[in-house]
């Protein structure tokens, strides 16, 4: 009794092998109907200074601020994209997003900009505790993908912790006392 328990045993073993070795799985080549872009990867970066707080309007003095940041290419030899437009969100809100600076195509590129521009383009006063973000619109193979839209994530979302090898979504400039 027990050789047969073995011999069947053994039996049901091999053809389970075989059955499951014999299995394959080919889905074949990607529908048409899903698409893969290449987006060219952007970072923005607060460029260092000689005096501190490069990221910091101080509310007492906003005339003496003057913030330095570049936008380039995480991989300088990807294909760039058309343009870039560098827009600034005030205070996170996505409904309140102006172009600063508007077709951009030679990177890195970098920009100063001082507190009387950040209220020319808003037309209001700086207050304390306004954040202002700095990012890039990319323009690229016909489509633009948007910094900070009105519905959805932004271009530079997606993995978190990129800051870690240099890649920054935007570039944040506060106001404080």
């Amino acid at each position: 009794m027990k050789f047969r328990n073995i011999h069947i045993l053994t039996a049901f073993a091999l053809s389970t092998v075989i059955v499951f070795t014999a299995c394959s799985k080919d889905d074949g080549p990607i529908p048409k109907r899903i698409g893969i872009e290449d987006v060219p990867a952007m970072t923005m970066n607060l460029e260092p200074q000689k005096k501190d707080n490069i990221d910091t309007i101080r509310i007492g003095t906003p005339a003496a601020f003057s913030g330095k940041f570049k936008v380039a290419m995480i991989f300088p030899t990807d294909v760039q994209p058309s343009k870039v437009d560098i827009v600034v969100r005030k205070n996170g809100s996505a409904a309140n997003v102006k172009v600063y600076k508007a077709d951009i195509s030679a990177f890195p590129t970098s920009f100063t900009i001082t507190a009387a521009e950040i209220v020319a383009l808003f037309g209001a006063p700086i207050a304390l505790n306004d954040t202002y973000d700095f990012a890039p619109d990319i323009y690229a193979n016909s489509k633009k993908y948007e910094a900070f839209p009105v519905t959805g994530a932004g271009n530079g979302s997606g993995v978190i912790g990129m800051n870690s090898i240099g890649f920054y979504e935007y570039v944040r400039i506060t106001v404080k006392n």
